[in-house]
């Protein structure tokens, strides 16, 4: 058998198959966590990320966490928040966070060590939670069904789901934007692991 690439990954293909032919399509292989029901966060892991935004958004930056953990079946517990090293960019056109492709590899290099997942990448915008043009271009997080939360006014408030923008990544790799009904049927904060 031979791996034939596609344009969404990869399809095992016998060496007489027409090139056109496939067992099935690219898209309906793909699920990553398209099929999760709930994601279980910590309250410390919330207060971790909310505290780094709010702590660089007092400078008049966006900042940027990771959600990671480890999936059971249709449940994700979020174990920890990683905050990657980023750098605040303020300019006349607004402003932005960066992180760069060495703090990048090494996320990937802790995540596989770990036997971790990144689950959702939140950041702080200073007024207006949106996801922004450059959010939908530039995502760490990029498993299909993957989230993306952005929360408001720097993070001065005590982070509530409702407060935020919550998007949802999906299998043509656009951001999805998710009603808050459903925010909260999907996220429930826990006080550690349950399981």
């Amino acid at each position: 058998m031979n791996w034939r690439h596609t344009r969404l990954g990869r399809s095992l293909t016998s060496p007489d198959a027409s090139p056109h032919s496939t067992a099935t399509t690219a898209e309906s292989r793909i699920v990553g966590f398209t099929d999760l029901e709930r994601v279980l966060v910590p309250r410390s892991a919330v207060e971790v990320a909310n505290s780094h935004m709010r702590s660089v958004g007092r400078d008049g930056y966006e900042g940027f966490a990771l959600w990671i953990g480890r999936r059971d079946g249709t449940v994700f517990n979020v174990t920890e928040t990683l905050i990657p090293a980023q750098s605040g960019v303020r300019s006349e056109d607004g402003v932005c966070v960066t992180v760069n492709g060495d703090e990048l590899f090494r996320i990937n290099v802790y995540l596989y060590d770990h036997g971790l997942t990144l689950i959702a990448q939140l950041h702080s915008h200073p007024t207006d939670a949106y996801h922004s043009d450059t959010d939908d271009s530039f995502p760490i997080a990029t498993t299909v069904g993957a989230f993306s939360l952005v929360i408001p006014d720097f993070a001065r408030h005590p982070f509530s789901f409702e407060r935020c923008a919550t998007y949802r990544l999906d299998h043509r790799s656009s951001w999805v934007s998710i009603p808050p009904d459903a925010v909260g049927r999907i996220f429930k904060f826990t006080d550690g692991l349950e399981g």
